[in-house]
C-alpha cells in the first residue's frame, strides 16, 4: 500500500509540473513551493553539518586564532540575522556581511573565469587545427575565430571605437566588426538554446520513461 501510494504521489507531482504547459494553475505553484521547499532544507542541512558545525571545533583547540576565526563567524552570521529585524536600521546592518559574501564570492568567481577559462582558451589558440593537412588555412581559421571573438567583444562594449580621435573610416570598420560579432553572438546564442531545448526534451523522455516504468 505504501509503495502504490508512493508510486501515485509522484504521478501525481509530475503531472501537476508539466500542467504548467498548458496553464498556470495554484497546484502547480503549490508543488513549485514544496520543490523550493524541499531544496532549502537540503542546503540548510548541509550548510549546517559541513560549515556550521565544523566551524565549532576550533572551541575544542587551544588556538588563539582559530577561537578568534571561530567567534568572527559566528558574529557575522548573527549580524545576518538582523536581516529579518523588523527595523529599518537595524536590517541595513545585515548588508554588511552579505556584502562581503557577494565580493569575495565575485572575486572568486571572476579567479576562477581567468583560471579556468580565459586563460585556457587563449592558451588553446596556440593549439588549434582545424585542417592538420593544410597549414595555411588551418592559420587563417585561426585569425577568423580571433578576430570574431574581438567582434563579439566589440558587440557586448559599444563604447569601444567611438572616441572622438578615431576617424570615420576607422569607425566604419569598427561598425562592420560589431556587427559581425553581433550575428556570431546570435549564431552562439542560437546553438547554445538549441543544447538547451534538447537537454529538456531528453529529460521530458526520461521522465515519461520513468513514469511508464513505474506503472507497467
Amino acid at each position: 500500500m505504501t509503495i502504490f501510494l508512493g508510486k501515485l504521489l509522484a504521478t501525481l507531482l509530475t503531472l501537476t509540473v508539466f500542467s504548467r504547459v498548458f496553464v498556470d494553475s495554484r497546484m502547480f505553484r503549490l508543488v513549485a513551493y514544496l520543490l523550493l521547499g524541499m531544496g532549502s532544507g537540503y542546503l540548510a542541512a548541509i550548510v549546517l553539518r559541513q560549515v556550521l558545525l565544523p566551524a565549532l571545533n576550533p572551541f575544542y583547540q587551544f588556538s588563539a586564532w582559530q577561537v578568534g576565526s571561530g567567534l568572527t563567524a559566528f558574529f557575522l552570521i548573527g549580524m545576518m540575522g538582523l536581516r529579518f529585524a523588523s527595523r529599518p536600521d537595524l536590517r541595513a546592518w545585515g548588508l554588511i556581511p552579505l556584502g562581503w559574501i557577494a565580493g569575495v564570492g565575485g572575486a572568486l568567481a571572476v579567479a576562477g573565469a581567468m583560471r579556468g577559462t580565459l586563460l585556457p582558451q587563449l592558451m588553446a589558440v596556440n593549439a588549434l587545427s582545424f585542417f592538420p593537412g593544410l597549414p595555411a588555412l588551418d592559420a587563417i581559421s585561426v585569425i577568423v575565430a580571433t578576430l570574431t571573438s574581438f567582434g563579439v567583444l566589440l558587440f557586448l562594449l559599444p563604447d569601444i571605437g567611438k572616441g572622438h580621435g578615431i576617424p570615420a573610416w576607422g569607425r566604419r570598420i569598427f561598425d562592420g566588426w560589431r556587427v559581425w560579432g553581433y550575428w556570431m553572438f546570435m549564431l552562439a546564442l542560437g546553438a547554445l538554446l538549441a543544447s538547451i531545448a534538447g537537454a529538456r526534451i531528453t529529460l521530458l523522455i526520461q521522465r515519461v520513461t520513468s513514469l511508464l516504468a513505474l506503472w507497467l
